[in-house]
C-alpha cells in the first residue's frame, strides 16, 4: 500500500503510495449522512477511513518521528508543558509535531490527506484545500489532558473561519487513552473566551466540562472530523499503550492565501532556518 524510500544512510525520506484512489474510496461512502451530521453537530465519525496495511505505513513513519530517527525538532513541542512532567517514554507530556508532511516527501499524496480532501470538498465545496498537518501523541501513562478549546481561537481573525480538522488515530482511541470529546452544536454558538491554560504557555482553554461533551472512542482505521469552532478536548492517557493521532486541516483556498499573505502558516517557515538533509 505504500513503499518507503530511504537515503544512503537508511533514513526514510519519501513514501510512494499504491493504494485505492481517494475518489474510488469516496464512491463507496454515505455522503448524504456526512453532510447532515456535520451540519447539525459540528463533528462526525468516518469509519473505514484507512485499512490496516495503510495504517502500518503511517505508523512506521510516525514512530520514527517520535523516536527522532526522522529529525523534526524544529517543529516539535510540548502541548502539555503546563503540567508536571510525567515519567514516560517521551520527553513531552503531549508531543506535537507540526508539518510532518514536510519531512517525508509524498505524505501529502497519501490516503489521509487525499481522502480528507475529498470529504472536505464534498461537505463544503471544491475550494477546500489542505492548510496544514500535525502529529499529537500521548505516551503510555502520560496523564495530561488537552484542555477544552475551539481550534478557531488559535487562529487570526480572518474573514471566513470555515475549516475542518481530520483526527486519525494510529491506535484504537478510547476514553482512557485520550479519544476526542466534542460539544454537539458548539460550532453554531459564539466563540467562547479563551485564555492560556497557564501563564506563559501557548496552550489555551475556555470554560467547558465533560458534562457538555460526548466522547467519541473509535478504532484504528476510523477518523473524527470537526469544525474549527467545535469545542473539543481529550483526557490524558492512563493506559500502558501509546495514543498517536495524525491531524490534517482544510479550509477555503482564499483563506489559505489570506493566512499566508498575513504571515500565518502554522509554523511552517521555521524550516527556513533548518537543514532537512533529505538527500
Amino acid at each position: 500500500m505504500g513503499d518507503l524510500v530511504v537515503n544512503k544512510v537508511g533514513k526514510i525520506v519519501a513514501v510512494e503510495w499504491n493504494c485505492e484512489t481517494a475518489m474510488d474510496w469516496l464512491k463507496k461512502q454515505n455522503i448524504s449522512y456526512w453532510k447532515k451530521e456535520f451540519e447539525e453537530y459540528g463533528f462526525l465519525v468516518v469509519n473505514g477511513f484507512l485499512d490496516s496495511s495503510i495504517i502500518q505505513v503511517y505508523r512506521e513513519i510516525y514512530q520514527k518521528m517520535l523516536d527522532g530517527e526522522i529529525d523534526t525538532k524544529s517543529h516539535r513541542n510540548d502541548l502539555g508543558a503546563h503540567d508536571n512532567p510525567h515519567q514516560n517514554e517521551m520527553p513531552e507530556n503531549i508531543c506535537q509535531i507540526m508539518w510532518p508532511s514536510v519531512y517525508v516527501n509524498g505524505l501529502c499524496d497519501g490516503p489521509i490527506h487525499q481522502r480528507a480532501k475529498c470529504v472536505a470538498q464534498t461537505i463544503y465545496g471544491d475550494d477546500m484545500e489542505f492548510d496544514f498537518d500535525m502529529l499529537i501523541a500521548k505516551a503510555p501513562q502520560a496523564n495530561t489532558a488537552m484542555p477544552w478549546h475551539s481550534d478557531e481561537a488559535y487562529w487570526p481573525k480572518m474573514p471566513d473561519k470555515q475549516a475542518m480538522s481530520f483526527w486519525t488515530p494510529m491506535d484504537d482511541a478510547t476514553v482512557d487513552n485520550g479519544c476526542m470529546w466534542f460539544v454537539p452544536g458548539s460550532h453554531r454558538q459564539p466563540l467562547r473566551l479563551h485564555h492560556p491554560v497557564k501563564e506563559g504557555h501557548h496552550t489555551i482553554t475556555c470554560v467547558c466540562t465533560e458534562k457538555e461533551g460526548v466522547p467519541q472512542p473509535i478504532p484504528v482505521g476510523s477518523c473524527t472530523i470537526h469544525h474549527g469552532r467545535t469545542l473539543h478536548y481529550t483526557r490524558g492517557n492512563t493506559t500502558d499503550k501509546p495514543r498517536r493521532a495524525y491531524i490534517v486541516n482544510f479550509r477555503p483556498h482564499t483563506m489559505i492565501e489570506w493566512e499566508r499573505q498575513n504571515n500565518f502558516d502554522h509554523g511552517k517557515q521555521m524550516l527556513l532556518h533548518f537543514n532537512l538533509n533529505l538527500t
